[in-house]
This record gives structure tokens, sequence and C-alpha cells, in this order.
């Protein structure tokens, strides 16, 4: 099955340091098989306040590198959404997906990287306390301002598919918490099921496979995204939703990204921990052969370096088929 290790920034640089090798060699010396291709779509730089800003208008601080710090909400204090202007959908915009695509192509399996794709998108631009309101108490500004992103998104796109140089899409808004969904799932179903099918149709008439990212537990709303074309879940959080639930509640349908923790056993547990939980999660997870294996998110500096080098070692051993997957030792 294949492997996918992403990283912050700054475990980046300790992975060179553990590791020995240069920058552009981490890739291959992982042996990753899966590259995303984001749109071109920030803008101008604010260096003062250190401040970058995209093409919808909002500001992503660039200070703080393993998380996102949203700076500038560009509709927070809106009183006329309707003075938005969308941003339009220009071939500029596919410059990185077409340079490193058409570089990479045979090397990876590439993914459309159109993340913050909904729900996040509608919060980075009112606020996250505002969007979780509005959509109990103000529909018409947010199916307005949903209905313009969706837009957004499928005629980008449309344009994607014609470089004939993506293997499959990356959607993701984080819809639930450790312990639940951050809505209810009728709320979901009410606002973003429909317009989600109608991305993805772009793609799965070309017989692409959908990825989409969502942490937390959204168990709730699995057979919704199953029944609209989802292919792969990610990043599959086992805090939040129990691997073995997933695999025999889901396993038939759906592929699974993920797994191994970043929260717990990556950065506190022992070498031992994470030799067994690599196993186990290629046991329960790729119990049908779809499983991507991977952590549960990106793997943060805090990760012992003990650890990260039992998670490589011990994939290492997998692809040479000198571990039995059927228990943990």
């Amino acid at each position: 099955m294949p492997t996918h290790i992403y990283y912050t920034p700054e475990m980046g640089i300790k992975i060179r340091r553990l590791l020995a090798i240069d920058e552009g060699n981490i890739e291959q010396k992982l042996d990753n098989h899966i590259k995303y291709l984001p749109l071109n779509d920030k803008t101008k730089i604010d260096k003062e306040k250190g401040i970058q800003y995209d093409i919808w208008g909002v500001g992503w601080g660039q200070v703080l590198t393993e998380v996102f710090h949203i700076r500038y909400h560009p509709l927070i204090n809106s009183d006329d959404i309707k003075k938005y202007k969308f941003p339009e959908v220009e071939d500029k915009l596919l410059t990185i997906m077409r340079e490193i695509g058409e570089k990479e192509r045979d090397n990876y399996f590439l993914l459309s990287l159109q993340d913050w794709t909904l729900f996040e998108r509608l919060w980075l631009l009112k606020g996250f306390e505002n969007t979780l309101m509005d959509l109990y108490s103000n529909e018409k500004e947010i199916n307005y301002l949903l209905d313009g992103i969706t837009e957004f998104h499928i005629e980008m796109s449309k344009r994607i598919i014609k470089l004939e140089i993506v293997d499959g899409l990356y959607t993701g808004d984080d819809f639930g918490t450790q312990r639940g969904m951050v809505m209810s799932p009728e709320t979901w179903r009410k606002f973003f099921k429909e317009r989600y099918k109608k991305i993805w149709r772009i793609y799965k008439d070309k017989n692409l496979p959908v990825f989409h990212h969502s942490c937390g537990n959204i168990i709730e709303i699995i057979p919704d995204l199953i029944e609209i074309g989802l292919d792969v879940i990610t990043p599959v959080q086992p805090e939040a939703m129990d691997p073995e639930k997933l695999s025999e509640g889901f396993g038939e349908k759906l592929s699974f990204l993920g797994g191994i923790s970043t929260q717990n056993v990556l950065p506190f547990g022992t070498p031992q921990d994470v030799r067994n939980e690599v196993i186990d999660r290629i046991r329960v997870l790729g119990r049908n052969n779809g499983y991507i294996i991977s952590p549960s998110h990106e793997v943060t500096s805090d990760c012992k370096p003990e650890n990260f080098r039992m998670l490589i070692s011990t994939l290492g051993e997998y692809k040479r088929g000198e571990i039995n997957t059927y228990k943990t030792d």
C-alpha cells in the first residue's frame, strides 16, 4: 500500500538533520506517493505586519508556521456582503499546478489542492463565530456567499481538468471536533452536501477520485459523503474516530489516509508504541487494501527524533515484506 508523510516547515528542518539529506530530496527519501498541487492564490504581502493576503482578501499570518493564523477576515464587519467581489477564475491561478504537475506527473499521484473549500472559506471571510451563528440565523447571507464560493470551485475545477495533469481532487473543511460535529448533520446537509456534490462531480465525471480532509469526528456524515462520491477520507484521527469502527463500517466503500497519531504517539509515545501503531493501522485500515499509510496530520516538530526514525524504519520493513501486519509485536 502507498505511503505519505507530510510535515510542517519546522519538522522539515528536523527531518533533513535526522536523515542527513538535502531539502529537495525529502520526498524521495520518505518515499511519498502523493503530491498536492495548489492554486497560485496568494497575492500581496504586508512585510511590516507579517501578513500575506490571498485572492479572497483573507490575511494569513506569516510568523507561526506550525499553525494557520488568520490575521484578517474581510467580511467580519461587513454590513453589505453584496459589495464583496468574488475572485475571478483565471489561468494565472494554475501556474504552480502546471509547473509542478508537468515535472512530477510520472513520479507522484497528483492531487488538485482545493482546500479551505466551503465552510472554512466561509469563516475565513466572515469569522468563525459569525459563521456559526449565521448558519442558524442568517441563511440568506450564508447561501449567497456559499453559492459564490461553490461557483468559483466548479469553474476552477473545469479549467484544472482541461490541463490533463491531475490524478484526483483534494478538498478540505474541518467539520468535526474530537467529540462530534461542529454543526448538526442536518445543518451540514442543508448547506454543504449538494454543493460538494456539484464540485466533486467535475472530477467524478472524468473517473478521477475525490479525497476529502476533515479533522475530528464526522462519522455521522460519512454515509452522505460516500453517497455524493467520496473515495478517500483523511486524516483519520484515532483520538476522534476509532479506526476499527471506520474499517468495519466503511472499509468496503472508502479508502483511508492517516491514522498514525500525531497528537499522542509520535510526540509522546515510545518507539515501540510507534511501531505497534503503524502495524495496527496497516492491519485495520488496510483490511480491504484501501489504505494510504500516513500520520493523522502533518508531523510537527514536537515529534521525538527516535519516534520519527521508528516510523521510517517500520514503513521500510513493511515495504520489504519483513513484518507481520496481522498482529503487533
